[in-house]
């Protein structure tokens, strides 16, 4: 039985497993998976115009529905319109930053192709790890207060701090 809607934002810091999670419950629902980052980043690491990235989170309400993943601020107005569940992932700092390191030593070794061409550059990363140990409780009061908002509008809000809330909520999905 699913505890999520059809138009779910997946949210947490760099690091937390936003995207694992949304991907796996894309699959179990059957839905689209967008990452906001595919669509923020043009190749070559180039930001793409605020206008043109907005627009294509916009669009995701031509869909009939859709699980999505990011913490761009810009995008927030817009999904926090759009969603009809939200979903934090919300592991303790040490466990975030200590997978951020993991994922960008692999990505750095692979070469692995993240979004438009891009891939990890070496000193590039290294700030990403550090900037994300730093924001940590800026994105934690982001989503604190953005929780507070869509519950006020009775917008489902489930908030994951464990694997094993994560493996609930996905065997959920997929029942």
């Amino acid at each position: 039985m699913s505890t999520t809607g059809s138009r779910v934002w997946v949210v947490g810091p760099s690091g937390a497993g936003k995207s694992t999670v949304a991907r796996a419950l894309a699959e179990a629902r059957g839905l689209p998976h967008y990452e906001l980052d595919a669509m923020f980043w043009a190749s070559g690491w180039q930001r793409r115009p605020e206008d043109e990235f907005l627009a294509d989170v916009a669009a995701l309400d031509r869909t009939d529905g859709w699980i999505a993943d990011g913490q761009y601020d810009a995008a927030h107005p817009v999904l926090e319109e759009l969603a009809d569940t939200v979903v934090w992932v919300d592991p303790p700092r040490g466990a975030t930053t200590a997978r951020l390191l993991r994922r960008t030593v692999r990505r750095l070794r692979t070469r692995e192709e993240l979004w438009n061409g891009n891939r990890e550059r070496p000193g590039s990363a290294l700030q990403l790890v550090l900037w994300a140990h730093r924001e940590f409780p800026v994105v934690r009061r982001t989503n604190t207060d953005l929780f507070a908002r869509m519950q006020a509008r009775s917008v489902p809000c489930l908030r994951l701090r464990t694997p094993h809330d994560i493996r609930e909520l996905l065997s959920k999905e997929r029942a």
